[in-house]
């Protein structure tokens, strides 16, 4: 069957049915008829039935022609489909994407997601819009965003979830808060000192605040900001410890002067990171490749998580 399919016969075999002549479809693609009826020939005693009926005037297609037929076409259709986007895709020297994101994706998720993309498409735009994780839903249904990363809850209306991942929240500690690295600190611990936390803007507060409930105690808020940014500058600087929610696996330490250590504490609830799309939108094929780009560094994080 696969010789049918990848050899000219495909193409014998359509002007046969679509001309109903072996001679006709001969003089149509500039082959001999003798040529062509000996290709039939052997098809049809390869696949053990007869594709067309032999008529006083051209030929009809069986019942096994047309199943054929059908299949030939609809492979020489997404064929067609195919060559098109390796073709757009070899053209993708140029191009914009639009990405809105929360804020808890700009230190930790998004650069890494991005890279690859970015060092393999040098010359394509990237315009990435940082907002509250509820108004990226919205930028993406009014056509401002491709697509978008946010942490709002389940279910998302009007938009596509492809991909999601589970963030879990990590104590934000200055190098050297302890004598030797720590594998782990208990919410208490942290809540035992002054600490800097998002504001309620942002749905990693909520998780913050779920979390000082379980245990029953106050917070020593010194500093609440929507900026996860200056939160870290201000625990480097020794004002405090902080919160931030990062994917399972993550190292705990970075080049910035400070430790992100996991909490010991049980039941502490994660946030789930959503790629979201809006389903009725035909976007660029710039747009559909960076999104794989993305959607390729969640099923990254899906195996670390699993191994």
């Amino acid at each position: 069957m696969s010789r049918l399919l990848f050899s000219r016969f495909a193409h014998y075999l359509d002007g046969i049915a679509r001309l109903g002549s072996i001679r006709r479809a001969a003089e149509e693609l500039n082959v001999s008829a003798s040529a062509i009826d000996k290709q039939l020939i052997r098809a049809e005693e390869e696949l053990g039935v007869a594709l067309f009926e032999r008529l006083p005037r051209g030929v009809r297609l069986t019942s096994a022609g047309e199943i054929l037929i059908h299949g030939v076409r609809r492979w020489q259709k997404d064929l067609s489909r195919i060559k098109f986007e390796i073709e757009e895709l070899k053209g993708l020297r140029r191009g914009e994407v639009k990405i809105a994101v929360s804020q808890e994706t700009v230190s930790h998720f998004l650069p890494a997601a991005m890279a690859r993309f970015m060092r393999e498409h040098p010359r394509i735009r990237n315009h990435v819009t940082v907002v509250d994780s509820d108004r990226v839903r919205q930028l993406v249904l009014d056509g401002v965003a491709d697509f978008g990363l946010t942490f709002s809850p389940q279910p998302l209306p009007g938009v596509t979830v492809t991909r999601s991942a589970r963030f879990h929240l990590r104590a934000v500690l200055p190098d050297g808060f302890a004598p030797a690295p720590r594998e782990s600190i208990s919410l208490e611990e942290v809540f035992q000192h002054p600490t800097i936390i998002p504001d309620a803007s942002t749905h990693l507060r909520d998780a913050v605040d779920i979390a000082a409930a379980k245990i029953r105690t106050r917070l020593q808020i010194v500093l609440a900001t929507n900026s996860l940014e200056l939160m870290r500058s201000m625990v480097r600087e020794g004002c405090g410890l902080g919160l931030i929610a990062m994917p399972e696996g993550a190292p705990t330490r970075r080049d910035d002067g400070l430790a992100y250590v996991p909490l010991s504490d049980r039941g502490v609830p994660p946030l789930t990171l959503s790629l979201i799309v809006d389903p009725q939108r035909s976007l660029s094929m710039t747009s559909v490749l960076t999104r794989r780009y993305f959607e390729a560094h969640f099923d990254d994080l899906e195996q670390r998580a699993e191994g």
